[in-house]
């Protein structure tokens, strides 16, 4: 009879607390998984946003404890599991238990590389003295950038074009103290920067023999300017390697250059927006009483896609009223400048600048020579061909053959400033 009782208090007494385990097991939860998005990423510490979770819609997640066997990126998709305990801010503070990636973040070129107007970026330099430059954008399109580059020593004008999934470099020039419109322009310089997929592993070969390899997708920059998760591309040569890193919605915030023991570094210091481009130009005058040439200085500003003759020609104009002695008149336009093979500058002027001058032999000798010293110093050129609607120029005085060229004079000139 004892050991019925016995048995019998004993099953009631498993039960009991079977009971007691099932309902602890109804009224709380180990832990809890959502699917979100990744937004931001901060050292141990992501903030994401819930997909299929009602609770909350954004969370700050704790992954000092966390387990995820992959890179994280801003943009991905992930399962997230994370302990009950939850701290009530804004965002809602949660201790991160596991991570599973549901599907990667799409990456393209024009991510990490955009193309905008009227913005100059400074990088520091490290290593060597011409580390430190500045970046303008001076001409864009749909696909393509011209910036000029500015390191204190020389400047060097680059076109970049994105196309076909690619990034690629297309020209590269030194030493031009100029501007001028070469987005449409390429050189044997041309080579890939970023390559689609984006992804860790993305390999590629370039001309010279270097290989180019994308070796992470989220490597924490530090910069002036913050911290960033960036694109990694290492460049492999012969005895040196270069590390350029690309942050999204900014472009290059670092480069890295190691040879030999040696490392040269550049890296992002600020971004100006709403930044135009200052030149200090020098422009000619003829004195008529004094039958000299004179000069006054002038900043001219320039936004991107400004026709640079136009800046020049109004700037022209503006000092003419300033000063006596008027090389362009009202209604004379400089219709086109460039510069050929021969460092030689083609000004192409209206007819106006003829039809409009009332100048003798002599004075409209002078107005040549003001005007090719302007433009000619402007590119560095020992002379200048004019023309007017195309055609070589000719005047009731002056009359020049095909070809022919006015040499710049700037040798014993008159500083009036």
């Amino acid at each position: 009879m004892n050991q019925f009782i016995q048995r019998k208090s004993f099953r009631y007494v498993a039960f009991y607390f079977m009971l007691i385990i099932l309902l602890a097991s109804c009224t709380k939860q180990d832990t809890i998984t959502f699917s979100a998005e990744i937004e931001t990423i901060s050292e141990n510490n992501i903030l994401v946003k819930t997909i299929d979770y009602e609770n909350f819609d954004v969370a700050s997640v704790d992954l000092k404890e966390a387990e995820y066997d992959f890179e994280l990126s801003e943009g991905q998709i992930v399962d997230i599991t994370i302990l009950p305990e939850i701290r009530e801010s804004d965002p809602i503070q949660a201790a991160g238990v596991k991570l599973v990636l549901t599907k990667d973040a799409e990456r393209n070129v024009a991510d990490y590389f955009p193309i905008r107007d009227n913005v100059k970026y400074v990088y520091e330099g490290k290593g060597n003295e011409f580390a430190s430059y500045e970046v303008y954008t001076d001409y864009t399109s749909d696909t393509k950038i011209q910036q000029m580059v500015s390191n204190g020593g020389t400047q060097i004008a680059r076109v970049y074009e994105r196309k076909g999934g690619k990034l690629s470099r297309v020209m590269s020039r030194g030493e031009v103290y100029y501007r001028e419109n070469l987005l449409n322009q390429r050189d044997d310089s041309e080579e890939v920067l970023l390559m689609e997929p984006l992804e860790k592993g993305t390999t590629w070969a370039l001309e010279d023999g270097r290989q180019r390899t994308i070796t992470g997708i989220s490597t924490e920059v530090k910069s002036p300017m913050g911290t960033y998760r960036a694109i990694e591309v290492i460049t492999e040569g012969a005895d040196n390697t270069n590390v350029d890193y690309y942050a999204k919605d900014i472009g290059l915030v670092k480069t890295i250059f190691q040879s030999g023991g040696m490392e040269v570094s550049s890296t992002l210091k600020s971004i100006e927006n709403n930044s135009s481009r200052v030149q200090t130009i020098q422009f000619y005058f003829p004195d008529v009483e004094k039958g000299e040439i004179f000069d006054k200085s002038k900043e001219v500003e320039y936004s991107t896609n400004d026709s640079t003759s136009q800046i020049l020609e109004d700037a022209y104009k503006g000092i003419a009223n300033e000063i006596s002695g008027v090389v362009l008149s009202t209604n004379a336009a400089i219709k086109s400048m460039t510069v050929d093979e021969d460092n030689k500058v083609r000004l192409d002027l209206n007819s106006a600048f003829v039809s409009e001058m009332n100048a003798g032999a002599e004075y409209e000798s002078m107005i040549l020579q003001c005007i090719a010293n302007t433009i000619g110093n402007y590119y560095n050129s020992e002379g200048v061909i004019i023309t007017v609607e195309g055609k070589p120029y000719e005047s009731g005085h002056i009359k020049m053959e095909e070809g022919e060229s006015v040499r710049v004079k700037t040798e014993g000139i008159l500083d009036k400033n």
